[in-house]
């Protein structure tokens, strides 16, 4: 068990709302949650894996295919959006800004 105090946890749900907004309805009961809150990555972590992704949705489809997680990874180092979002990263940030504030470098 994840040893967060309540307001911690509070707050490290409503980021896992905010980033699992694709994958489990906010508020709700959600074993992809529930198990993120009991390993507790970084929330750090949690965002960028959560940037990469939408890179990786926006770059498959512009490209008319999937361009596999694998690629996602290279494009997202080799174009510099990994360094953009250092910059843009904060604690603070909702999601949505700390994504805009990357690929807008």
């Amino acid at each position: 068990m994840c040893d967060m105090r309540q307001t911690d946890k509070d707050e490290y749900r409503r980021l896992l709302d905010e980033i699992g907004e694709d994958y489990c309805k906010a508020g709700t009961y959600c074993i992809f949650k529930e198990f993120l809150i009991a390993a507790h990555p970084s929330r750090r972590l949690l965002v960028q894996l959560k940037a990469t992704d939408k890179f990786k949705f926006e770059r498959s489809a512009k490209e008319g295919k999937n361009i596999g997680w694998e690629l996602a990874m290279k494009l997202w180092v080799s174009e510099g959006h990994a360094e953009h979002f250092a910059d843009a990263y904060t604690d603070k940030k909702r999601f949505r800004d700390i994504y805009r504030e990357t690929m807008r470098q």
